[in-house]
């Protein structure tokens, strides 16, 4: 296997309040440009009290950049081009949000890894 080496990354640790739906529910974003182009979007979800299975939409800065699928109040999306312009450009020190079924679940703010 070919090792790659990391050029540029983004993260954001996403918290949300405890409740009725949601039991100490965290997640992770990571966004990464690899030395050979490619690009990844990594995104995990996990203590939500949901049962079955629900759609969770990511936005960044108020636009949808992705949809995650959450099993029993848990899921991951991972994402990789070696296509420019395919993955959405993130910036730091800019907000993600996690909504499910229109409200905040989970936020966070990017900064480099």
């Amino acid at each position: 296997m070919k090792t790659r080496n990391v050029s540029f990354e983004l993260e954001a640790k996403l918290k949300g309040k405890s409740g009725r739906l949601f039991n100490k529910p965290s997640g992770k974003l990571e966004r990464k440009t690899y030395d050979d182009g490619t690009e990844r979007l990594k995104i995990s979800i996990r203590n939500l009290k949901l049962p079955g299975e629900t759609v969770a939409q990511i936005k960044y800065e108020d636009e949808m950049i992705a949809e995650v699928t959450l099993h029993n109040g848990s899921g991951r999306y991972d994402l990789e081009s070696s296509e420019p312009g395919k993955l959405p450009t993130l910036t730091d020190n800019n907000s993600v949000q996690v909504i499910i079924n229109g409200n905040v679940a989970l936020w966070g703010k990017l900064y480099r890894d």
